[in-house]
């Protein structure tokens, strides 16, 4: 079974791109769960969702405990225990992160023994695609979706914010 986190800021994008994730794998045959959590409704709360897919009924329920993937579209929630981002993080799961800073220094900073993977949107991309860019490298690290599937995924979940669709 693969466990996907991901976290970020309300206004980031991390529910539509667990959304997306999760139609991706589910049309590449997969049975998936995907769910957001979050407290206060407002743009910059802590926020977090998650995806999970495997190729047989999952009975597992609840907030995944022991992530594969944690993706983190802003980095200053490292530094906030109560967004419990590092939770259940242990030396198999990826960390992929959204920072100026190099995996190396995040890995000496949090004294981390997994693999810590760090990305920058090119300066001309507005961060309202954060989600995008987030789920796109999470899709590439699980390596089981194909960008057509990828795309076809955005499509459909997407399409109802298009009033022209």
């Amino acid at each position: 079974m693969y466990r996907i986190r991901f976290h970020g800021r309300g206004g980031q994008g991390m529910k539509t791109a667990s959304r997306i994730l999760g139609k991706a794998l589910f049309i590449e045959g997969f049975e998936v769960q995907d769910a957001p959590r979050y407290g206060a409704e407002r743009r910059g709360a802590p926020i977090f969702s998650y995806v999970r897919a495997d190729h047989v009924p999952i009975n597992e329920r609840g907030v995944i405990t022991r992530p594969d993937l944690i993706v983190v579209a802003d980095d200053s929630l490292l530094g906030i225990p109560e967004a419990a981002v590092l939770s259940g993080c242990n030396t198999s799961t990826v960390l992929f992160i959204y920072s100026q800073e190099e995996g190396s220094t995040w890995q000496h900073r949090l004294n981390l023994g997994c693999p810590v993977i760090t990305f920058q949107l090119k300066a001309d991309i507005n961060r309202r695609y954060l989600g995008a860019a987030c789920v796109g490298g999470a899709a590439f690290l699980l390596g089981k979706v194909s960008s057509e599937t990828l795309a076809e995924a955005i499509r459909q979940e997407l399409a109802p914010l298009n009033k022209e669709a």
